[in-house]
């Protein structure tokens, strides 16, 4: 019986006593860091430009192209200009730090708008240039998306130069 006893307590040692102290050890997991995908360019911005106009306002213009993959009724550029100091520079109309710049559509998928002119959107005429820091898209169906700069595509070949205030956060243009 002793004997007996004593294959049990040395099966018990050497099998499952290691198995269940292992459960028990802190081993470190292997982490898969997976980068996120880039999105797929929505909006492709083939012109920004600033023009001085009459009683001391300076007018933007904009050409750009749906690649939503949707129609799209309206597109509203967010936008921030500054002077040649690196100064920002309100919108004229509300004083905001941003001018919204609309383009009413509809507009398919792939079909480019051709350049959109506002006029009187800023005040001061030493503008050096304005950045876009999104846009929020209205699609047909009335739902709503905001685009971060990694949706938005400067075409820069024929973009203006100099690019200035060019950041992470914003793409910007000087005429």
């Amino acid at each position: 019986m002793k004997s007996r006893k004593h294959s049990v307590q040395l099966i018990f040692a050497s099998v499952l006593l290691p198995t269940l102290l292992a459960g028990c050890v802190a081993t470190k997991e292997q982490v898969v860091v997976v980068e996120p995908e880039l999105p797929e360019q929505r909006l492709v911005i083939h012109e920004l430009g600033t023009e001085i106009g009459n009683k001391k306002s300076v007018a933007a213009s904009v050409d750009f192209t749906n690649h939503t993959g949707r129609a799209v009724e309206y597109v509203m550029f967010k936008t921030t200009a500054f002077d040649h100091q690196g100064k920002l520079i309100p919108s004229m109309k509300s004083g905001r730090p941003n001018a919204w710049l609309r383009i009413a559509g509809p507009l398919q998928h792939g079909s480019r708008t051709g350049s959109n002119r506002w006029e009187k959107v800023w005040a001061n005429t030493d503008i050096n240039c304005f950045r876009v820091e999104g846009a929020e898209v209205i699609y047909e169906d009335s739902s709503v998306e905001f685009y971060k700069l990694d949706q938005i595509q400067l075409d820069l070949a024929m973009l203006p130069s100099p690019v200035c205030q060019l950041t992470e956060e914003s793409l910007a243009a000087n005429d």
